[in-house]
């Protein structure tokens, strides 16, 4: 068991090497991990402008995996948010770990359509934005 205290995001791409990592726009893939697990590279065939503008920076295609671990963390909601031990205690984590918020959320946000999926098991349908989609056309199918 590691009983280094961790010092944030960036212990974990150092401590784990990353075997499945996708960049999801909604249900397409538009980035993949490299080879070497290091970096995250755009799909060939997608426009840069489909990519995250503030992670793939200017015309970049690939990007260090410590830089996607930056950005997704800042994609979670923060330590000092309010509810923060009743979404803690519903996500059944004991305490605030980054990583793991990460994880379980995907790093997905309702403002945009960008997603990580960490497993060919995870789907679109499974995000925050997949199901707040299926309640809205739910809704409107019954109006």
């Amino acid at each position: 068991r590691d009983v280094e205290r961790s010092r944030g995001l960036g212990d974990v791409y150092k401590r784990q090497k990353m075997a499945y990592l996708k960049l999801m726009m909604d249900e397409k893939e538009i980035a993949h991990l490299s080879e070497d697990g290091q970096y995250l590279c755009a799909n060939e065939g997608v426009p840069q402008y489909n990519l995250p503008l503030n992670l793939f920076i200017g015309s970049e295609r690939k990007v260090p995996l410590v830089d996607v671990v930056v950005w997704a963390k800042k994609r979670i909601f923060p330590k000092n948010r309010m509810d923060c031990k009743e979404i803690l205690k519903r996500m059944g984590l004991p305490d605030y770990n980054a990583w793991e918020i990460v994880k379980r959320t995907n790093a997905c946000l309702m403002e945009d359509p960008y997603w990580l999926q960490f497993s060919e098991d995870e789907t679109f349908a499974d995000t925050t934005r997949g199901r707040a989609r299926r309640i809205m056309n739910e809704n409107q199918k019954s109006s």
